[in-house]
């Protein structure tokens, strides 16, 4: 072997090591760790040890720990586990690739983790109305990234794995959730704008609406459709001729036997906010002086001055009415002045919504209405089972692909198939190094891509053969095979890397998957055969008594 090989030896030998070092937390061996709640019971240990059988995994149990180690464990696996009954939390603990190297696991889409997927419709209407103009198109994107902002923030605090929440268009919010556990929770949290509201309540006219409704709707129950409740209010307030310095919405109570809201009877309530929820600077759930929980909350020192003003001696023996998003949920009765700047948030709370309006307090209000118009969730079994399903079509695929070049090619074949193996070690190396997401019309570009790898060992190996017809020695067939099947391998690949980058820049979803896997084995492919292979063949006809190539 000449140095120049030997040099191209040791490189390659680099690379390989490397790259099978960066997918060695993907596809080695990992440790889940599950913690249990203390009620936890064994038949919840049980049901652990079912899912995984001690014939494939190795558990050990401490506490309400339990560690599972084993191949195949992975972010689908631990969102699964995560739903199980007393399953506080699971995680993938680091492998020690992770540790020692740059490695780390490949990431998986949002359709083979599971989780939710939405798209939120901003209201800019509702705006514009209160304005009395048209919202321009810079307007509407400066508020879209507030938006943005906040529900990234929102959303953080539930511990979502790497959620991706990116505008579409100026007037729509599109919101991946891989892996979150509680849905329901997180679309009421981020699909809510979060007005908190403090407003003094105008008792004369709410008697008046309360007549009325006593006197036209007898025997009847609010309606709970909201565009319903919206015509009989505006019914009650021609009824009643309110001021324009007046606002008229319901009071919210719980039935106790669903635990849903429903209005209960119209107040009147001053349009003027005496203090929102922008004034309060910090907010937290502590129960009250009744042992119910409660929003505790401190204001800003602008916030203490508009508290102390609307709480004074004047407005004793008036309510004060705690609006959360147009709906009166508590109106206590003034007895005090407030001046320390400390209050508490009062009502028939549940405990989600209590930390739900704990937290949006913290976090401000959206400034514009949002609405869920398409949502879509993935139970993270079926995303096991793509993942398995991708596996056995690859495994199946290539087998096909390396029998009949092994066949056509004879030991050829075999070096063609060895670059297909390298193929694939590198295009799942590049994935995990450069952090990206593999989905699963990903995996449908990755055996597409390995499909297509051989096309260029068969315009090689076909050139090698002409040039071999020609009389000339394996090692300058080769040498000349290699060079003139170049440019016409150059040439197709990038033409179709050119498209895959288009697909990437300007799809979203699914064809950004397939278009990222398709241009990382483009790239992966051109190396192992325009340089791995010909090292090979350079190798094996250096020596000058080889007379006849297999091909």
């Amino acid at each position: 072997m000449t140095r120049g090989l030997l040099y191209k030896a040791i490189f390659i030998t680099c690379i390989i090591i490397f790259a099978v070092m960066l997918i060695l937390p993907t596809i080695g061996e990992n440790t889940l760790q599950i913690v249990l709640s203390q009620t936890s019971s064994e038949q919840d240990i049980q049901a652990i040890k079912q899912r995984f059988p001690e014939s494939k995994y190795n558990i050990s149990i401490k506490d309400k720990e339990v560690l599972v180690e084993g191949y195949n464990l992975n972010v689908a696996v631990m969102n699964e586990v995560k739903r199980y009954p007393n399953v506080v939390d699971a995680k993938l603990l680091p492998h020690w690739a992770e540790k020692a190297l740059l490695a780390k696991k490949i990431n998986l889409g949002l359709d083979l983790q599971g989780g939710s997927y939405l798209v939120l419709q901003a209201n800019y209407h509702k705006i514009e109305e209160k304005t009395g103009k048209p919202l321009t198109n810079a307007e509407k994107n400066e508020i879209t990234e507030q938006a943005l902002e906040l529900l990234r923030n929102r959303v953080d605090k539930f511990g979502v794995a790497e959620p991706s929440i990116r505008p579409k268009g100026n007037d729509a919010i599109e919101i991946q959730l891989p892996g979150v556990k509680d849905p329901e929770s997180v679309k009421k949290a981020i699909g809510t704008t979060g007005r908190v509201e403090y407003r003094l309540v105008d008792d004369a006219y709410t008697q008046k609406a309360n007549q009325w409704l006593k006197e036209h709707y007898a025997g009847k129950g609010l309606p709970e459709d909201q565009l319903e409740l919206n015509r009989l209010a505006d019914t009650i307030k021609n009824a009643i001729a309110l001021p324009d310095t007046l606002e008229l919405l319901f009071y919210y109570e719980r039935n106790p036997q669903t635990a849903k809201l429903f209005p209960s009877y119209p107040i009147v309530l001053e349009k003027k906010v005496a203090l929102a929820g922008n004034d309060i600077s910090k907010a937290w759930v502590a129960p009250d002086e009744y042992q119910q929980l409660a929003v505790h909350f401190n204001t800003t020192p602008e916030g203490a001055a508009k508290f102390a003003e609307v709480t004074n001696e004047k407005n004793h023996g008036r309510k004060l009415a705690i609006v959360i998003d147009d709906k009166v949920r508590s109106a206590p009765s003034i007895r005090v002045q407030i001046n320390t700047g400390q209050a508490i948030i009062q009502g028939d709370f549940t405990y989600e919504e209590v930390t739900a309006l704990a937290r949006i307090i913290k976090e401000g209000a959206l400034p514009v209405d949002l609405k869920i118009i398409e949502e879509r969730t993935v139970g993270p079994t079926l995303g096991i089972d793509s993942i398995q399903s991708g596996v056995k079509a690859f495994i199946v695929g290539i087998a096909g692909i390396m029998l009949f070049m092994l066949v056509y090619y004879k030991a050829s074949g075999l070096i063609a198939d060895i670059g297909l193996i390298l193929n694939g070690i590198f295009m799942l190396a590049l994935l995990s190094w450069l952090g990206f997401t593999l989905t699963l019309p990903g995996i449908a570009g990755f055996i597409l891509t390995m499909g297509m790898a051989v096309d260029a060992n068969v315009i090689i190996y076909e050139r090698i053969k002409e040039e071999l017809r020609t009389g000339k020695t394996p090692r300058a067939a080769v040498a000349q095979g290699f060079e003139r099947a170049f440019w016409t391998i150059f040439d197709s690949n990038i033409t179709t890397l050119l498209s895959a980058f288009v697909l990437s820049q300007f799809g979203t979803g699914p064809i950004k998957g397939f278009a990222v896997t398709l241009s990382i084995g483009i790239i992966s492919s051109m190396f192992v055969a325009l340089y791995i292979t010909r090292f090979i063949f350079e190798t094996i006809t250096s020596r000058g008594s080889l007379k006849k190539l297999s091909i």
